[in-house]
């Protein structure tokens, strides 16, 4: 008996992943937690703008984490493989993904709109008007440091900006809702062109610049100016799908390996 009980005293610890589950059901579980995952944060990058999405990741990382720490008791270390992986591709789908369905699918994009009507537009991160001119007479430029976010009791501020501005106009002769300005930005006290061959950007509503030069009326809306960004967009989504599929066979890659050895 005292030999059974000194037996039993050194006995080894079971470890999670003694019992090795099936590879396929591993495989499933890993895939899943990359594709849903990728799925909950798909509508936070297409909607919603970069600063805001990081703290949806943070939240949502969370649960992710504690979800892989769960599974790791039944189907081994291994899973926490496939929550980093997870979180690889959520990354990717809030930077880059979710912006380029966005504006391919025309969820954030509109295009061809005329100036009269751009105010029934403005939800839309990028906005292409037609039938416009830039005002010449009501253009200009001012200096300010960029506002990078406000808080209680003051604001923190980033480099000093120089922006340069043009009235956008309908060749109609018709009148806006609200003022429209072209707006390009450049870097200490360089320059950079408004050209008129271009015919929209990103929309900003929220002005990020604090300055006593500038002397915007209230609700004025600034369209950052620049050409359309279809091709840009249209590799930026098939690079980071593929990024994606590349995710999903390394956690393949990591299951076959660890079932041959």
């Amino acid at each position: 008996m005292f030999a059974t009980f000194v037996e039993n005293k050194y006995r080894k610890k079971r470890e999670p992943n003694d019992d090795s589950p099936s590879p396929l059901i591993l495989l499933w579980i890993g895939l899943i937690f990359i594709f849903v995952f990728s799925i909950i944060l798909l509508p936070f990058g297409v909607y919603w703008p970069l600063s805001y999405s990081i703290w949806v990741f943070i939240i949502f990382f969370l649960p992710l984490v504690f979800l892989g720490i769960q599974f790791s008791k039944t189907y081994g270390y291994k899973i926490l493989i496939a929550v980093f992986l997870s979180l690889l591709a959520g990354g990717n789908v809030l930077l880059f993904l979710g912006d380029a369905i966005g504006y391919k699918s025309g969820l954030t994009s509109k295009f061809d709109v005329l100036p009269e009507e751009a105010h029934g537009y403005l939800r839309y991160r990028y906005l292409y008007l037609k039938d416009y001119r830039l005002d010449d007479s009501d253009s200009g430029r001012f200096q300010s440091p960029l506002l990078v976010r406000r808080r209680p009791g003051g604001a923190v501020y980033g480099p000093i900006i120089t922006f340069h501005y043009k009235r956008i106009r309908s060749v109609s002769g018709k009148e806006t809702k609200f003022p429209f300005y072209a707006l390009c930005y450049t870097k200490d006290k360089g320059n950079c062109q408004i050209p008129s061959l271009y015919s929209g950007g990103v929309v900003i509503r929220d002005s990020n610049w604090e300055t006593s030069e500038s002397k915007f009326e209230t609700g004025s809306v600034f369209i950052v100016w620049k050409d359309r960004l279809d091709s840009e967009y249209e590799t930026k989504g098939i690079f980071s799908f593929l990024f994606l599929v590349i995710l999903m066979l390394s956690w393949g890659i990591v299951v076959y390996v660890s079932t041959k050895s």
